[in-house]
């Protein structure tokens, strides 16, 4: 076994990397690159919808710094991708960029790629077979066991892939791995389990330097530098005027956990309650002493349907005598909406909805603070209908409404509001919502991908 592993992580690329600190970082000499580029934080939509978004002119320049980089040293990179949901469709969008960025800087590479993407019928096969496959979370947008039904409806599923299929891949003499959807960690943890490292300090490694330099005193989106060693881990900035400081690295291990001292992984928990953090030197910090607790393994998995389409309309209210009788008003105009809506809607369904940013825009209902203490308000106009013209039609009646009606104590006799756009109303297009958010048991943790070996540029 190797006596040491050391890792540059680039966290999520398309954020622009490069420049000093990536050439500080690439002149240690690690052994390999990882860096994530999936994730559910966008919501739902991201998953459901075939046109990308996010700017594949940053994801290409990344991508490029990346895979010159990697092969100047010759060492191995590991990255997930499919900005952000790691569908297929966008998965092969930056296997495009992937493949222009060889042709244009005159190199080769074969790249082991493994699509997160779920067969619906290899799904309906497993229920078939009697595997539970239960709600990660208790709630009711969620069936507690995964029905056919749920399968059938949704766009698409993705599954978040452990380090093992990425450890099959690295046996298959390639230049670098490229996955759709996976575990942030599991994109770390795979070459230092296929080496002989222990899981748990590798877990542990894996969880402290997956966002980078969120680790970092000031944080910034600049890699990190990690040394694995047999019972311990080394991790520093490659920003010369950034430290990692115990505080800083052990405050990581509450981030996105309710208990910061367990993070379940597929096939066990990492167990950080004894872990030891220590100032090893003025800008780097030595971890130990975690444990892994093995179970059996299950793999989440991800999956949207369709409920609707969303029109929306951004407007502002500055007049301090609507401001103070925005609820009442803003409730004559839902009364309006359905007034005039309802005739043409057929009896198809659609909600409006009014986010108040200024008064509780941000928690709703649960927002403490009762009195509006704002002197403008920013209002969101939000209707979903399974119709996009029944949508289309609620929000520019709600529009109507608030531009012309009157309320008590008005002096002018329009331009209740000032509209951000013209067109004040704007199509979103499709609305989604997760449907599958479960956990699939499997025996085999590779079963359900496919290793695809990619030779770029294209013949």
């Amino acid at each position: 076994m190797a006596e040491e592993i050391s890792f540059l992580s680039t966290a999520t690329f398309g954020f622009g990397i490069g420049g000093a600190s990536w050439e500080r970082g690439m002149s240690w000499d690690p052994d390999v690159i990882v860096g994530q580029g999936t994730t559910s934080d966008g919501g739902p939509t991201y998953l459901g919808i075939d046109d990308p978004y996010g700017s594949l002119m940053t994801i290409k320049n990344d991508l490029t710094t990346i895979l010159i980089s990697a092969k100047r040293k010759k060492i191995p990179f590991i990255l997930s991708s499919g900005s952000p949901s790691g569908s297929n469709i966008q998965l092969e969008r930056a296997l495009e960029a992937v493949n222009e960025i060889t042709k244009e800087n005159n190199i080769k590479m074969r790249i082991a790629v493994i699509p997160g993407e779920l067969d619906k019928e290899y799904l309906k096969q497993k229920i078939g077979q009697g595997s539970k496959i239960r709600r990660l979370v208790d709630t009711s947008g969620l069936s507690p066991y995964l029905s056919e039904k749920d399968v059938d409806e949704s766009r698409r599923i993705v599954a978040q892939m452990g380090p093992e299929p990425i450890m099959e891949a690295l046996e298959l003499d390639v230049d670098g791995v490229i996955t759709g959807r996976a575990l942030d960690v599991g994109l770390y943890m795979a070459l230092p389990l296929k080496k002989g490292f222990d899981k748990a300090i590798t877990a542990h490694m894996a969880k402290t330097i997956e966002c980078s330099s969120l680790v970092c005193e000031p944080q910034s989106f600049e890699p990190v530098f990690a040394r694995l060693r047999k019972d311990h881990f080394l991790v520093r900035p490659t920003n010369e005027n950034a430290r990692c400081t115990v505080q800083s690295v052990a405050a990581h291990a509450f981030y996105e956990r309710s208990d910061p001292t367990r993070e379940e992984n597929p096939g066990g928990t990492l167990d950080m309650s004894q872990a030891v953090y220590e100032q090893y030197d003025e800008k780097s910090v030595k971890v130990s002493g975690s444990r892994w607790i093995p179970e059996k393994y299950t793999l989440k998995i991800e999956g949207v349907r369709q409920v609707g389409h969303r029109t929306i309309c951004i407007c502002g209210v500055r007049d301090e005598r609507l401001v103070n009788c925005i609820d009442w008003f803003l409730e004559e105009a839902k009364s309006h909406v359905e007034e005039k809506v309802r005739p043409y809607k057929a009896g198809r369904d659609y909600e409006l909805m009014f986010r108040m940013y200024g008064k509780n825009g941000v928690l709703g209902d649960a927002e403490p603070v009762q009195e509006t203490r704002s002197h403008e308000l920013g209002i969101i106009i939000d209707a979903v209908a399974a119709d996009a013209k029944v949508a289309d039609s609620a929000c520019n009646n709600a529009v109507d409404f608030i531009a012309h009606m009157a309320y008590p104590g008005r002096i002018a006799t329009a331009a209740n509001v000032a509209f951000a756009y013209s067109p004040r109303e704007h199509r979103l297009g499709p609305v989604y919502e997760y449907n599958i958010w479960h956990l699939l048991p499997l025996e085999d943790p590779c079963e359900p991908f496919k290793i695809e070996l990619r030779e770029f540029p294209k013949p």
